[in-house]
């Protein structure tokens, strides 16, 4: 743990202010950051910092509850409410420059595991990442941070730091990934990219499909809502790998590597009647085969993609994403559009915390040549209790394309089920 001397101040720069009018004063209502880490036995606790900003006496009201959602691991975000500390009125009465604190506090959740995520509802306020201790120094921890908090210098808070971790820094901890920082680190910049899974079918032939992906933020702004261009720069890298499992020393058959680089927004914040969210990427992206002479296969993709969301984010609801592309270069396969199109269609229905089914359709130009890649997914949470991580995954792909070197023969259809890291 590390203390800043200029906690408060750093406190008002990590949140977003909403107006409140009461006649002609201004008020600002403030989310200060919760504890970075906290136990899983004690409760969730947020303050809001009420203050008049202007120059005359304003009364504020202040809700029984506090709304909010967490997001954690594969969960989807899930509303939560907090309650008002006891003996807070309903409404204040604050003189010009004066401010107040309220605290709200809940339970976490069991579902809430791992780095959580805590978006506020009602009012504009960036999130908040607190990751819960669920082992058996729980009551060490939120000791720790309650001191932390309560410390008025920085020895006091190094006191603090040196009593929880120990001399050596591990005392009260079990040793950490040297990678796994929380926020300035390599990983803080990792992310999923397309569904990563394992998993394997028959017909005809035994073969198992996997893919892996990720993308990695080039650069983390401070305002993690910013739409500018460096701050929403990615490279992702997508491989994916057909394994004939038939055949006596268990070949792959062919491997797709796809590095990628765009830009990508999950909201735009494009607003409408007919959709609940819009995100958008657009960029570059290549695909070969990393094979030689006669099998290899390679093509050049300059790329836009708009998503569309409808419904409710948090339940059933539909995503259309379409992918738009052409091919600025090829490597044995010049006729790839006449059996891929320029266009891969993905719809999705489902639920982030439940079942979802997934299908990416391909149109060619000629003939009635393309593919169906449908994938169901549903989370182990959901069937092996919440420490569980990943989902059963049931795909099923018929078509042309499943590979870049059979891009031009038609695949026996195929159903194959398995295990998702993500989807």
């Amino acid at each position: 743990m590390r203390f800043n001397a200029t906690l408060l101040f750093q406190l008002f720069l990590l949140i977003a202010s909403a107006a409140c009018w009461s006649g002609n004063a201004h008020a600002t209502v403030a989310m200060l950051q919760p504890a970075r880490v906290a136990a899983a036995n004690e409760p969730l606790q947020i303050t809001l910092l009420y203050s008049a900003d202007d120059a005359k006496p304003l009364t504020v009201t202040v809700p029984p509850t506090l709304h909010v959602t967490l997001g954690a691991a594969e969960q989807s975000p899930q509303p939560l409410d907090l309650q008002r500390e006891p003996g807070v009125p309903d409404t204040l009465h604050l003189q010009p420059g004066q401010f107040r604190k309220v605290r709200f506090s809940a339970p976490w959740p069991q579902y809430a595991r791992g780095e959580v995520r805590i978006d506020p509802v009602g009012f504009d306020a960036s999130p908040a990442l607190v990751a819960i201790n669920r082992g058996p120094q729980q009551d060490a921890i939120a000791q720790a941070e309650r001191s932390e908090s309560q410390a008025s210098t920085p020895a006091q808070a190094a006191a603090t730091a040196a009593r929880v971790d120990g001399p050596t820094g591990d005392a009260m901890s079990p040793p950490g990934d040297s990678l796994a920082t929380t926020g300035r680190g390599i990983l803080s910049h990792v992310s999923y990219y397309e569904p990563m899974y394992f998993a394997a079918g028959h017909n005809g032939d035994t073969n198992a499909r996997l893919q892996l992906s990720f993308k990695y933020r080039l650069r983390i702004p401070d305002d993690l809502r910013s739409k500018a261009f460096t701050d929403n720069l990615y490279f992702a890298y997508t491989q994916t790998s057909i394994w004939d499992l038939s055949a006596d020393s268990r070949p792959f058959r062919d491997t797709t590597y796809s590095p990628q680089l765009f830009y990508y927004v999950p909201d735009t914040g494009w607003r409408s009647a007919w959709f609940t969210r819009m995100g958008f990427a657009a960029g570059f992206a290549h695909e070969s085969n990393g094979k030689a002479g006669a099998d290899s296969r390679s093509i050049n993709l300059p790329f836009i993609r708009p998503t569309w969301e409808f419904g409710d984010l948090t339940a059933n609801h539909l995503t259309v994403s379409p992918r738009f592309y052409y091919y600025l270069g090829t490597s044995n396969n010049p006729d790839i559009a006449d059996y891929r199109g320029y266009v891969d269609l993905l719809i999705k229905y489902g639920s982030p915390d439940g079942w979802q089914l997934a299908t990416t359709l391909r149109k060619g130009t000629k003939h009635w040549y393309g593919s169906v890649d449908s994938q169901l997914t549903y989370p182990l949470a959901k069937l092996l209790g919440s420490a569980w991580g990943g989902y059963l995954w049931v795909g099923y792909f018929n078509g042309y394309g499943e590979d870049l070197l059979d891009y031009n023969n038609r695949q026996h259809w195929m159903a194959r089920i398995g295990y998702s890291i993500a989807r």
